[in-house]
């Protein structure tokens, strides 16, 4: 049987003195796996090792083989999952190596289950499906790109969660769960579809998205985690671990 875990766990206070300044911890465990919020413009983790990235959710030095931060004291925080860089949400990590590689390995089995809002390009659609390609990763001008192509199976459940207009333009909120991770996923899939995520420059509407910074709150990808969950296993007992936030918009 699985056990319900507190939302109210203690986390060292040294983690949070080097925590992105619009970062937060949205809840812990009794065993330190902790749920950051990310806001959007800030990095999962950081592109070089040995020194302290200001772009980075956790301003320490990272180890790029053990995949942790090194804190102040000695401690070591593992970061169990990424997020783009424009998107926000929920991230999830833990202090302890051994229970970093239990969650992993859920991660890896598909064990995680994981809900996302997006805000799209109107387009008439069924209200609840799964989208399902085949992508590639590929560099253009140093830049890592996501196409149609013959390398990763890429799969996700989405569900239309309402209509809406703004400045008169229609739009839709969707519902998205990913079951694979693959790289640009949910953005690459909405934009196959003639649905872009607003305020994506990569794989978005362009001319749309100029057209609503005028009446939209924030320039961002309107892409969010908004909830996550999964039981791994730690000294033969079995936790339940949940994390939800507040769409954004």
């Amino acid at each position: 049987m699985a056990i319900l875990i507190s939302l109210h766990g203690v986390v060292d206070g040294i983690f949070f003195e080097v925590l992105d300044p619009k970062a937060y911890a949205v809840c812990a465990d009794g065993n330190g796996v902790t749920a950051l919020y990310k806001p959007c413009g800030v990095q999962s983790v950081p592109n070089i090792d040995g020194r302290v990235d200001r772009k980075s959710i956790v301003r320490a030095p990272y180890d790029s083989k053990r995949r942790c931060y090194i804190l102040p004291d000695g401690q070591t925080f593992f970061l169990l999952n990424r997020l783009d860089t424009p998107t926000s949400g929920l991230l999830v990590g833990c202090f302890d190596e051994t229970i970093a590689e239990a969650i992993r390995w859920c991660f890896f089995n598909r064990e995680v289950h994981k809900i996302y809002c997006a805000l799209t390009r109107y387009q008439k659609i069924q209200e609840a499906g799964e989208f399902y390609d085949i992508l590639t990763k590929q560099r253009e001008q140093g830049h890592l790109r996501v196409a149609p192509g013959r390398c990763d199976e890429a799969v996700a459940r989405y569900g239309v969660e309402r209509e809406l207009e703004m400045g008169g333009i229609p739009l839709l909120r969707l519902r998205l769960e990913p079951v694979t991770g693959r790289t640009h996923q949910l953005r690459v899939q909405c934009a196959l579809r003639k649905i872009p995520i607003i305020g994506d420059k990569i794989y978005g509407d362009f001319t749309l998205n100029r057209k609503l910074w005028a009446v939209l709150p924030e320039k961002r990808l309107y892409l969010q985690s908004c909830a996550i969950k999964f039981s791994y296993k730690f000294h033969a007992k079995t936790y339940l671990f949940s994390a939800k936030i507040p769409c954004e918009f």
